[in-house]
């Protein structure tokens, strides 16, 4: 019959049109600009402390990941990052509904299902040893979880202490309101020295021993950062948080899908820095990038199943 032919090629062209759209959004992915050559400062790898990372998963969809990862060191153990809140869809209430849609349909697909305190005690995590929070940066599904935890001091650059300072005064998409009266009082700023790490002409060594290593990372927000963490001189790893979308990023040297390409407070810069972790992979490429939400990356380091704890070798 001619209606249903009809009726057969619209619905044809609506599903080439939403594919189109799609690939446009999230495959399609932009080439960039190879980072300005810099040498590499090796670091001394000979005398490191005996130190343990866990991988604290709280949500997953898909290739996604909401994770945090714990560093058992003997001086005190670290949390980098936390994920969501579970509290999520509370917390957003202060933004406009397109805003909501909007972080529901992202963050808010890995709000998770239980506490993070219940995720860290599965591990068998002290939270009285927890020494210090470090965020990659402010965003809500890396400092949500948080909010389900006793107060821990919490490490940020300087940069992110202001951005999280302006998330206190007025309503902005980079820090959600409660997190940034949550952190009020609780953040220190990092100490960068000009003592150069890898390709990085700043960096501060938090315990003063190698094991675990900060540097510069901005473009997504303001203050990002990212985290070496040494085990052992063949194990190693660098948390770069959200600096890439996933392990395309930093392999390809790929801007991130165009559907996320708003999240990023400078995109300019945030491309630049990339861009420079897809030149320290190449220069470095047995040292292992975690990418916060690319749960492949993970999985490389830690394996696909459980414990998903490793030590030095």
């Amino acid at each position: 019959m001619v209606w249903a032919k009809r009726l057969t090629l619209t619905l044809l062209v609506v599903v080439l049109l939403v594919a189109a759209a799609l690939y446009i959004l999230v495959g399609q992915r932009t080439p960039l600009p190879p980072a300005p050559p810099h040498s590499r400062a090796q670091p001394s790898l000979a005398a490191l402390p005996r130190i343990t990372v866990c991988w604290i998963e709280t949500a997953k969809v898909f290739s996604s990941t909401a994770s945090a990862l714990l560093v058992r060191h003997p001086a005190g153990d670290l949390l980098i990052d936390a994920g969501n809140s579970s509290h999520f869809s509370d917390e957003i209430q202060a933004y406009p509904f397109g805003t909501r849609l909007w972080m529901r349909a992202l963050s808010g697909s890995l709000a998770p299902m239980r506490p993070l305190s219940e995720h860290l005690r599965k591990t068998g995590a002290d939270l009285a040893r927890l020494r210090w929070f470090i965020p990659t940066h402010a965003h809500a599904d890396h400092v949500g979880g948080l909010m389900d935890l006793p107060p821990i001091p919490v490490l940020a650059s300087q940069e992110e202490i202001r951005l999280v300072a302006r998330g206190r005064e007025q309503v902005i998409f980079e820090v959600v309101p409660a997190h940034a009266r949550l952190l009020e009082g609780q953040m220190t700023p990092i100490s960068f020295k000009q003592t150069p790490y890898e390709i990085f002409d700043e960096s501060a060594d938090l315990f003063g021993d190698g094991s675990i290593v900060i540097v510069r990372l901005p473009g997504h927000t303001p203050g990002s950062i990212g985290i070496f963490v040494n085990l052992s001189p063949t194990l190693r790893l660098f948390h770069v948080g959200d600096a890439v979308h996933d392990t395309r990023g930093y392999r390809e040297r790929v801007d991130r899908p165009r559907i996320m390409r708003r999240t990023d407070s400078d995109p300019a810069l945030a491309r630049q820095t990339a861009a420079r972790l897809h030149q320290l992979h190449e220069l470095v490429p047995s040292l292992h990038i975690l990418v916060t939400h690319g749960r492949d990356s993970w999985e490389e380091f830690f394996g696909s199943t459980k414990p998903r704890c490793l030590g030095p070798e």
